[in-house]
């Protein structure tokens, strides 16, 4: 079903155009074992790897993700709210199923943060039931609130059917539709703190509960899959959807952000796939791309002349900062193109750090950084020169006019002398008589 599924999506996804965002190819050669992934560098939003992101994939318990943002939006107060766990809330709940272990405390009231932190961290699927009976009064009112916040995020190739992700036909995503929904997660409220949580003992629990994300967790598994970089997020698991991670991880400043969906799993084996592959690209990732500087804010673009000034001045025009971007290390210079918009000419005065343009740049084809092009000097005017400029302006704007004013200028003087004239020839004859 899940083949066949993804195939009508990709059909659809040719008839009606839908095409992803294009990306620089930073020479990944990693095959992952995830039917989907997607990593993407978080500071700059570069996309340095992607496969099949736009393939429909069942996301299980990644799910909660969304759950948390509706969460989220919808009280404001972690602490103080308090939620009553009761039997009709998780009449629904799959005994087989990960769990919190709030059906022990039916009727006991437990704080959303409580409820947060078991639906992040053990990923409860009793939590979920829990806090999505309260704020959405009922399963169908939360998740209807949930499908309008992907609808809103632009997630076209998303729905959801539960809060917590049990498998089910029409609950699906792609692993680029979970970018946007995760890095969206981020802002809400101590959503990062909870989602990088190993242990924590909710009110009334005698035993703390743990993660179930051993990318951050050293102790699980004789430290097998941790791996010192990563922060969060959330697993998933389903028959259907196998082996899912949506995770972090950030070294020397930047931040990056891996999509697994789709692992084959099998208990027999007994490894997750999608924790190996989430740790190979970014192993992979730091070690092989870095900010690089492309321009420095000292380097000239390219000079114009100055009006108003003697000589042959020009005006020398650099980045208003230094281009950095993200790019593979020995990168190919030929590779980096730009496109300068800028003014022709300079009019004085010019002041240091006056704008003239933008530089955008670009590698292999994509579009890597932009800035300002802006002044590398101060210029005054020259008066005399700003005078003479002004004149001859005046005249060029006005060239009709001035021709009319000379002309009349002429006539005026022909009929001057021709007084003149007349006067001397009348004085000339009264002296004759």
């Amino acid at each position: 079903m899940k083949r066949v599924l993804s195939v009508l999506f990709a059909i659809l996804v040719i008839c009606t155009g839908v095409t992803s965002a294009s990306a620089i190819d930073y020479g990944c050669t990693i095959d992952p074992v995830s039917d989907a992934v997607y990593l993407e560098e978080l500071n700059s939003g570069a996309v340095v790897y992607e496969h099949n992101a736009d393939e429909i994939v069942y996301p299980a318990s990644t799910t909660k993700i969304m759950t948390y943002i509706i969460v989220a939006e919808n009280v404001p107060d972690f602490d103080n709210t308090k939620v009553e766990v009761t039997e009709e809330a998780l009449y629904d709940l799959d005994p087989e199923s990960s769990v919190m272990g709030l059906e022990s405390h039916i009727g006991e009231s437990f704080s959303v943060r409580d409820l947060l932190y078991g639906l992040m961290l053990p990923s409860g699927n009793d939590a979920a039931l829990v806090l999505a009976d309260y704020v959405g009064h009922g399963v169908e009112g939360f998740v209807d609130l949930m499908n309008r916040k992907a609808a809103q995020l632009g997630c076209e190739s998303t729905h959801f059917v539960t809060p917590h992700g049990l498998h089910n036909s029409q609950h699906y995503t792609t692993a680029r539709d979970m970018a946007t929904i995760t890095k969206y997660a981020m802002e809400k409220k101590d959503f990062l703190e909870i989602a990088n949580t190993t242990r924590y003992t909710p009110s009334g629990f005698s035993e703390p509960i743990e993660t179930t994300n051993y990318l951050i967790d050293e102790s699980q598994e004789g430290g097998y899959y941790y791996y010192p970089y990563a922060k969060g997020i959330k697993t998933g698991y389903t028959d259907e959807a196998g082996k899912c991670l949506v995770s972090t991880a950030e070294k020397d400043d930047t931040r990056y952000l891996c999509i697994a969906l789709g692992a084959d799993y099998s208990f027999i084996e007994d490894i997750n796939y999608a924790m190996l592959d989430s740790a190979s690209y970014y192993k992979w990732a730091f070690d092989n791309l870095s900010y690089q500087t492309v321009y420095n804010s000292y380097d000239t673009l390219q000079s114009i002349p100055v009006k108003y000034v003697w000589g042959n001045k020009r005006l020398d025009l650099v980045p208003a900062s230094a281009v950095e971007a993200l790019l593979p290390n020995g990168y190919d210079p030929d590779l980096i193109t730009t496109k300068a918009e800028c003014k022709d000419v300079a009019e004085t005065p010019v002041r240091e750090g006056d704008v003239y343009g933008t530089l955008t740049v670009y590698y292999d084809d994509l579009m890597i950084g932009k800035t300002d092009i802006v002044a590398s000097e101060s210029i005054d005017r020259q008066f005399s020169n700003f005078l003479l400029h002004f004149t001859i302006d005046l005249i060029r704007r006005h060239i009709i006019l001035f021709l009319i004013f000379v002309v009349i200028l002429i006539v005026l003087l022909l009929i001057i002398i021709e007084n003149i004239r007349r006067k001397r020839a009348l004085r000339a004859r009264r002296r004759a008589r």
